[in-house]
Formats: structure tokens, sequence, C-alpha cells
């Protein structure tokens, strides 16, 4: 007769999601033992998936270059070839070490619980090892617990755990390959990394993503600095409670023993993720704040500092900060680093072109750059700038910015459509009504008329 036991249901779910084609067949034969009041038969077959599932991820891990997962493949693939029975005896008995301390699978405590399915695989299949009056009867409870552990410790889990793959995180953020936009970031990292994580291994990445600028080798990711606070916005976004409980608490102190050469690199990470600035302690705010009221331009660019404009508490610090610079660190500033902060004081300067040089200049370093962020208000302001400056109007790639403000912000256009129509009118007004003229911005006028 079938049995019935509370909560199989969970065991299904879990079963759906294990990776390997093969370790899922096998743990649903497992499963179906179970059902079925075949307990000793369960436990033999979750054993075997356990084997084939570690066999599996050792494979996969040394096709990505990981040494001890090479050699263990090397000595695997030896017995198999050379049919060596005592050989493969040998690298079952120690596989769950072997997954724990070479392969880095599993934790001790998820060592601790496979090793009982082992233990217990072997009463099953070897009765021998007990007496005939103490044959082993494993209770359906037992056996449930088995299939859970064996889906929770290994099955479900990319082969994604320990020193190793925090290394193969680096290597990755570190290669030409990786993203370079926030939300392609965020996908790849939540597929790749985070999707069937484990905790451990989400505790060590944030600690290594936090730390990973200020360490002695922490010139190696300069170039990557944005790319690696999104990507640890994007394992606070995902693993939110696993982020607040590590990273909390280690903010409260590290960054306290962080130099001043150093320490405004936080910049970049307060503006992934602004919470950060509230965990400091606060002799560390002060620092930052004192460091960025003394630095130049140049010190400014270097540390990209006014990512820091999402935190709240340094938003007027850093506009005064801009405001008090020289128009020409402005510019430098606004072309380094485009925020939304920064369009009123870009559309002034522009505005007050001179010659056509500087109109054309300005174009470039500060409208196409910030065009992004402009409001509707903020596109009506440039081409105003545009009509009631003819050193703007007519310079010769004045045209070519418009067109790239009118692509940038062409999700606006059912606001800023009369602003636009009303331009190109009056520049073709000023060429006698030649449509077709250079600067009768007939580009412009035809996506309008699209």
């Amino acid at each position: 007769m079938a049995m019935t036991t509370h909560g199989v249901t969970d065991i299904d779910v879990l079963a759906l999601s294990v990776r390997d084609r093969e370790s899922r067949r096998l743990i649903l034969e497992a499963i179906t033992a179970y059902r079925g009041g075949a307990l000793r038969s369960s436990i033999m077959s979750i054993w075997i998936a356990v084997v084939h599932d570690t066999f599996s991820k050792a494979r996969e891990l040394a096709a990505q270059g990981d040494a001890a997962a090479a050699a263990f493949v090397g000595v695997l693939d030896a017995a198999i070839e050379h049919k060596s029975v005592s050989q493969m005896q040998a690298i079952e008995r120690d596989l769950l070490s072997t997954a724990r301390t070479e392969l880095q699978l599993v934790t001790q405590h998820e060592f601790d619980v496979l090793k009982r399915i082992q233990d217990d695989r072997n009463l099953c299949a070897h009765p021998a090892f007990i007496t005939e009056d103490e044959l082993f009867q494993p209770a359906p409870d037992l056996v449930r617990s088995h299939l859970v552990h064996s889906l929770q410790c290994l099955l479900i889990h990319a082969p994604l755990q320990g020193k190793s793959a925090l290394n193969r995180i680096r290597g990755d953020i570190l290669s030409p390959s990786y993203p370079v936009t926030r939300e392609s970031i965020g996908t790849y990292v939540a597929a790749k990394y985070l999707n069937r994580s484990k905790d451990a291994l989400v505790s060590n990445l944030v600690k290594v993503l936090l730390k990973a600028l200020f360490l002695p080798d922490g010139q190696d990711f300069l170039a990557k600095r944005r790319q690696l606070a999104w990507t640890l916005s994007e394992v606070a976004t995902s693993k939110t409670a696993i982020f607040e409980e590590v990273a909390r608490p280690m903010v409260a102190t590290f960054f306290d023993g962080v130099d001043d050469q150093s320490l405004l690199h936080l910049c970049v990470y307060l503006g992934a993720e602004p919470r950060i600035w509230g965990w400091l302690s606060e002799p560390a705010r002060m620092r930052v704040t004192k460091l960025l009221e003394d630095a130049d331009v140049p010190t400014l660019k270097a540390f990209m500092a006014f990512d820091a404009f999402s935190v709240p508490d340094l938003t007027d610090f850093l506009l005064a900060k801009f405001s008090g610079l020289e128009q020409e660190g402005q510019i430098e500033l606004i072309s380094d680093t485009p925020r939304r902060e920064f369009v009123g004081r870009a559309i002034a300067i522009y505005s007050s072109a001179g010659n056509y040089r500087s109109a054309e200049v300005h174009g470039q370093a500060l409208v196409v750059p910030l065009a992004s962020y402009f409001a509707a208000e903020d596109v009506q302001r440039t081409l105003d700038a545009v009509l009631g400056n003819s050193q703007i109007s007519y310079a010769s790639s004045t045209p070519d910015v418009l067109l790239e403000v009118f692509k940038l912000t062409q999700h606006l256009l059912e606001t800023t459509r009369p602003y636009w129509q009303r331009f190109v009118d009056e520049m073709t007004t000023q060429h006698g009504g030649k449509i077709d003229a250079h600067y009768s911005y007939p580009n412009i006028r035809a996506k309008l008329a699209a």
C-alpha cells in the first residue's frame, strides 16, 4: 500500500530545482521508493544521487579551471578506465571528505548531515554490518529527512562554494567580458551566482566585495569600481537579510582601519548602496566628509566622489563643493561623472557660450552626457538656450548635439513635442522657410513627423 506523508510537496518542489538532469532522475527514484514504502531502497537511491551529483559538480569545476577538481576528476577517470573496483570503492568511501576539503562543495555541518546518509546507506546495503535481530529498519521520517538534506545541502546548488568560488567571482569581475551596465550585472550575477547559492557563499561574497578596493591588491579593481559596487548592490537586493546581517557590523568597524589614501573609494559604494553611510562609525563619516572638503578636482574625479550624491546627508555638501569650483573644473567633473544634480549648471554654462568653438565643446561635454537625465523643462531650457544664442545655434555640431538630445529624451516627447516644433519652426523661419537647410534642423523635423 502506498504511503502518504505530510509535507511531501516540499520535496517535490526541491527536486524540481536540482540542476543536473541525471541527479534529478536519481532523486526522483528515491522519492518514488519512499512513497511506495521501500525505505531501504530509497536511502540507497539517495546516496547514489549524492555520489553522482558530486562527480558531476567536480567535472563542472574542472572545466572551469579549478585545479583541485581537475586532479580529482583525473583520479576518478583513471579508476573508471581501468575498472579498478578497489579504487572506486576508496573514492566513494572518501567522497564526502573530498567534497568538503578539496572541492569545497559542502560545509562542515553539511558534511555531517550527508555522512549520516552514507552511514545509513551502508546499513541498508550491507546487512552483515548488524545482527539479524537488529536488522536496520529506517523510519519514514528518517528517510524524508535524508531526502530533504541531500537536496538542500548539495543537489539543488551550483558548485559555487568556498575559496575557489570566490576566486572565480573575482576573476569574473576582472575579466573583459564582465557586464558593464547595472542592469546587465544584476541579471548576470543572479543567474550565475545567487539563484542557487548557499548562505555561506553569499556571506563571504559580501565581505569580499566590500573589502576589494581597500586591500593591498585593490589596484586591480580600480578600472572596475562601479561594476564592483553594482555587483555588491545586486547581492544586497537579492539577498537582503544576509547582506544586512554581514555588512552592517563589518562596515561599522572595517572602515575605521582604512587609511586616508583609500577611504574615498567608499564614494562608489555609497553611490550603489547609500545605506552603507548610516552603518559607518561617526569618526569614519567625519573623515570622509573632511577628505571631500579638502579634495581638488583631480582627487574628486579619481575617487568618483560625486557618486556619493546618493546619500541624502551628503547631497547639500557635495552641491556646495561643486558650486565652489571654477567653471573649468565643473565642466571636467560633469563630463567625467554626469549626474542629474549637474543638469541645471550644465545648461547654464552651455547657454553662455561666447563662440562657436565653446558651444561645440560644451554641447558634446555637457549636454549630450546629461541628456538622459533631462526632465521636460530641461529640454525646453536647452532649446531656448540655442535659440537665444547664435553662437550655439550656428555652431557646426549643434544639429548633431540636438539630434542626440532628441533621441535620449524621446520618452518625454508627449510633453516636449511643442518645444521641439517651435524650435524647428523658428530656425526654419530664420532661413527663409527652407526646411531642408542645415540650420533648419531637418533631421529633427523628420523625427517629429515620424
